[in-house]
């Protein structure tokens, strides 16, 4: 009786261990959006189950809803309600693998974000292999950039971004695996999109154009 009691509660613990889900927390305020840094960056990448919890920052009349311009895209769709006041927060659970951009339906081009929902445990198993290459779309772009890299290294990777004269014009730190840069600013033309590690051991470079 006591082995059958053990066997059930390991059963259990190790099925309870295998559906761990996270809650990922965005700032929604002015100027969130995926150029930001730390909490009001608004790209992100999930897994399957997670839990999305976006909280009204600063002041202002806010809401959160899928992009209707990208309808036939996005995987999902999220609407908060009509704008409120702050403070407020939604959240919103993903389960469909795939992608949906969003934005606040006041603050269009100031408030924006894309979440990328990838199969449960892509994100949990360290990556320390260093990547031989990494992909770029839309190619060319007028409005936004996507990243992705197959795999992160433990020492961290840089992004940067340089116009045709040598010039940077814009650098991150890759602490995930896929990006979005809003590019709707930027002059028309060619660029370099360069990602490298710390010691330069590693040196990857695309070229990408802006409509």
């Amino acid at each position: 009786m006591m082995r059958t009691l053990q066997f059930f509660l390991c059963l259990i613990l190790s099925l309870s261990l295998s559906a761990q889900v996270e809650t990922v927390t965005i700032d929604w305020g002015v100027n969130s959006n995926p150029t930001a840094t730390g909490d009001f960056n608004t790209s992100r990448t999930i897994e399957v189950g997670d839990t999305v919890v976006w909280t009204w920052i600063g002041s202002g009349t806010h809401n959160v809803q899928s992009n209707p311009d990208r309808v036939a895209t996005n995987t999902e769709s999220i609407n908060s309600g009509v704008p409120v006041l702050t403070p407020n927060s939604f959240s919103y659970t993903f389960n469909t693998i795939g992608s949906t951009e969003y934005e606040c339906a006041l603050n269009r081009a100031l408030m924006f974000g894309t979440i990328t929902v990838v199969p449960e445990g892509s994100l949990s198993t360290p990556q320390f292999e260093a990547p031989s290459k990494f992909s770029i779309f839309p190619n060319p772009s007028s409005d936004v950039l996507n990243i992705n890299i197959p795999t992160l290294t433990d020492g961290g990777l840089e992004l940067e971004i340089f116009d045709v004269l040598g010039k940077k014009i814009y650098s991150q730190q890759l602490g995930e695996l896929s990006s979005s840069i809003n590019v709707a600013k930027w002059n028309s033309g060619l660029y370099l999109v360069r990602i490298s590690s710390p010691d330069q051991d590693i040196t990857l470079t695309k070229r990408f154009v802006k409509l």
